[in-house]
């Protein structure tokens, strides 16, 4: 193997819909306990298209990580609180499995999974992407968000 075909199969690549995924939350987290926030505004903020955006929270409604509340001041709402929706459950509400290879989520697929010495690397690699992506929370963020902030605005 070459060494980028290595890096390739070792990088996990989110998709588009999932990184709008994870600004959407992000916007919506600011907004924690003020009251729903409008599609539009999300769309406006974060750049996204009306349409795309739909399909989007549509997917994170369904996993329970956002509500919707109707009326004149109805919008979406976080399910919970920021501290308590990390990215890996955005990621994989957008994704589905991360895993890198179809045998780490279903045995079945490879009569070699028992005694296959690669599937033990996938496995480090797959139990990695999680450790990272659910020791990051939307509160973890909204906390960097701020850091930021103020240190941009410090003299």
């Amino acid at each position: 193997m070459l060494a980028s075909e290595i890096e390739e199969c070792t990088t996990m690549k989110l998709s588009t819909k999932c990184r709008y995924g994870a600004r959407a939350m992000l916007e919506i987290a600011r907004r924690y306990e003020k009251g729903p926030v409008k599609r539009k505004y999300i769309s406006h903020a974060q750049d996204i298209s009306h349409a795309y955006l739909e399909n989007i929270l549509i997917a994170l409604k369904s996993f329970k990580l956002i509500r919707t509340t109707r009326g004149a001041n109805g919008g979406f709402v976080l399910e919970t609180e920021p501290s308590t929706i990390n990215l890996y459950q955005i990621v994989t509400a957008l994704e589905g499995s991360i895993a890198p290879v179809e045998c780490l989520d279903n045995n079945a697929l490879c009569g070699r999974f028992d005694r296959c010495v690669t599937r033990k690397a996938w496995k480090k690699l797959y139990d990695a992407e999680i450790g990272a992506l659910t020791s990051v929370t939307l509160q973890d963020l909204l906390d960097m968000e701020n850091e930021k902030g103020e240190m941009t605005y410090s003299i």
